[in-house]
């Protein structure tokens, strides 16, 4: 009797082990693309409504959105920097432009390079947890408006192109509008000058392909400062009138010997409204505003 007493709880405790050793080895519910934009933007969210609250939340490894391996690591791209990474917490504070993936790729730069012209995704080479075999890893990349932060999260897919994952994100694969800001202070010798040779590219600038528009300010704050504003199609079309040769002369010709100083920026586009056509204008606005 007792040896059958023992035998029967052998198999219970083996039976025990056995459910609990299946548990362990069930696999987590893979997360889709879909899902990655949709925890994204809700991380986004929470950063936009609890500002440095909600970025410790996102902090925590134990949050909801961590749990797996498409966890939300957050970027500075303004300064370069890891801002979150609750897998790698070892991480925080370096910079992004330096992480290379399996193959040696600088995937951190390519990753501040689509932040800045709206968002989208990446794909490089990481192996798996476990793994030391490198596989393809795709991460979606979110500016989030009005902030410093771009949240972003990534999984191992093997299916759909980068040119997919854009279209079902509603991402333009396109280039944004840029504009270039030139500021520049004219010696009072060489204002003069400055505006004939300003005057004088004026019709060339207009024939340049994806060229928008540009207007001239004059500063309120600080005398004799002006400030020249160009829109273009894309960054490439900025270029091209960048390196047009009668422009490079006059480049040459006011660094040298017109300008006290000048200050240039080129910026993204992220997006245009005005009063009547209100498409892209911030939901929070419109709602501010009374406009459905």
């Amino acid at each position: 009797m007792r040896i059958k007493v023992l035998i029967m709880t052998a198999l219970l405790v083996a039976a025990s082990n056995t459910n609990v050793f299946s548990q362990g080895m069930e696999t987590k519910k893979t997360v889709t693309p879909q899902e990655v934009v949709e925890n994204v933007h809700k991380a986004a969210e929470l950063l936009k409504t609890q500002g440095k609250e909600g970025l410790e939340i996102l902090r925590d490894p134990q949050y909801e959105l961590n749990t797996g391996d498409a966890y939300i690591f957050i970027i500075d791209v303004e300064e370069s920097l890891v801002v979150s990474n609750p897998r790698f917490p070892e991480r925080n504070g370096g910079n992004i432009r330096e992480h290379l993936d399996w193959t040696g790729k600088h995937y951190g730069i390519e990753l501040c390079d689509v932040a800045m012209r709206g968002g989208g995704w990446i794909e490089f080479v990481w192996p798996k947890p476990g793994s030391t075999e490198g596989v393809r890893k795709i991460s979606y990349i979110y500016p989030v408006p009005g902030l410093r932060y771009t949240v972003c999260a990534g999984i191992y897919d093997d299916t759909m192109s980068l040119d997919e994952l854009n279209r079902m994100s509603g991402v333009s694969g396109e280039s944004p509008k840029v504009a270039v800001l030139f500021e520049v202070k004219p010696k009072t010798e060489g204002k003069e000058e400055y505006l004939k040779l300003a005057a004088a590219l004026k019709t060339e600038l207009a024939k340049m392909p994806g060229f928008i528009r540009v207007e001239r300010f004059a500063s309120l704050n600080e005398e004799g400062k002006l400030l020249s504003l160009s829109v273009w199609e894309n960054e490439e079309a900025a270029a091209a009138w960048r390196n047009q040769i009668n422009h490079r002369g006059s480049q040459k010709k006011g660094h040298d010997a017109l300008f006290e100083y000048y200050h240039i920026s080129v910026a993204s586009i992220i997006r245009e409204y005005t009063q009547d056509d209100r498409k892209e204008a911030p939901a929070d606005s419109n709602q501010f505003l009374g406009i459905k």
